[in-house]
């Protein structure tokens, strides 16, 4: 069975979701010991995903709406209402509760996987819809939760090591 869900308003969701991302790597970069440009480049990419969403969410409302499997969009929305992303205003709050560096980077660490996984889902339900554009914003995702997945691994490498 298929259902009509609004497109634009999911992209919207997705574009506050990474400006909160892009905020919560600033206050990483700025405002706490682990610092560093890499975090900075994730913000930045996090704008340029926000920006794409928004262009995005404008296109899909010139559609009217999407008709997708009603199936396929129900686990999309109980994975989306289960992540960290659900409400985009309380990602910077969470963080800035966070003083262990090692924790910051788990939390990044969920944050970027969650945001992976919502743009794959979102790439399966509607496979024609912007296909280059969710594959870019999904690859550096990738890239990011790789990054910061070496950085956890290398912190319990060096643990080991003394």
């Amino acid at each position: 069975m298929t259902i009509k869900v609004d497109g634009e308003r999911i992209l919207h969701l997705l574009a506050r979701n990474e400006r909160e991302i892009a905020k919560v790597c600033r206050h990483i970069q700025k405002d706490t010991a682990m610092g560093g440009s890499y975090f900075e480049q994730m913000a930045k990419d996090g704008d340029r995903h926000r920006d794409a969403f928004l262009q995005l969410a404008e296109r899909a409302k010139s559609d009217g709406g999407w008709v997708i499997d009603s199936d396929e969009y129900e686990f999309f929305r109980l994975r989306f209402e289960r992540s960290l992303l659900a409400d985009p205003d309380d990602l910077l709050k969470m963080a800035t509760g966070i003083g262990d560096p090692l924790a910051m980077y788990e939390f990044v660490e969920r944050m970027k996987r969650e945001a992976v996984e919502i743009v794959r889902e979102l790439q399966d339900i509607i496979p024609r819809f912007a296909p280059k554009v969710l594959k870019s914003i999904e690859q550096d995702d990738k890239n990011h939760l790789k990054k910061v997945t070496e950085r956890i691994l290398d912190h319990f490498r060096a643990k080991e090591s003394v």
